[in-house]
């Protein structure tokens, strides 16, 4: 009986410290507006997960200005924060057509595996 409640009990520890982890290394990734016209300013932000603050997120998308590129796509970059936070805020350029944009990010080599979308409207 008493073995029964120790092998319980380690579960729920195991339980409980995956969940933590999971916690952890949450992403999150979000463009507000969501939709915009050419020439607006747009807010990207979220959360990188485990990447350590003073790193750099990389934001990739078809819908921002081609200043910075990541593999041809146009890029912004920002610093995460305390707790994983980051945020950018950069402009769509007044040419860009009409459409839905992903949105995606990456840090410390590997993307988040999500993505957000962008609307550029008429």
């Amino acid at each position: 009986m008493v073995s029964a409640v120790k092998a319980a009990l380690i579960a729920i520890v195991a339980l409980l410290v995956s969940a933590g982890t999971a916690l952890a290394g949450r992403v999150a990734l979000t463009a507000s507006p969501s939709s915009v016209r050419p020439g607006v300013v747009v807010s990207i932000s979220g959360n990188a997960g485990d990447c350590p603050a003073g790193d750099g997120v990389t934001i990739i998308s078809r819908a921002f200005v081609h200043r910075h590129d990541f593999a041809g796509v146009p890029a912004v970059y920002a610093r995460v924060r305390a707790h994983g936070v980051f945020s950018v805020r950069t402009a769509i350029p007044p040419t860009r057509a009409p459409g839905r944009y992903v949105v995606t990010a990456r840090c410390g080599g590997g993307t988040f595996g999500i993505a957000a979308h962008l609307t550029v409207l008429r």
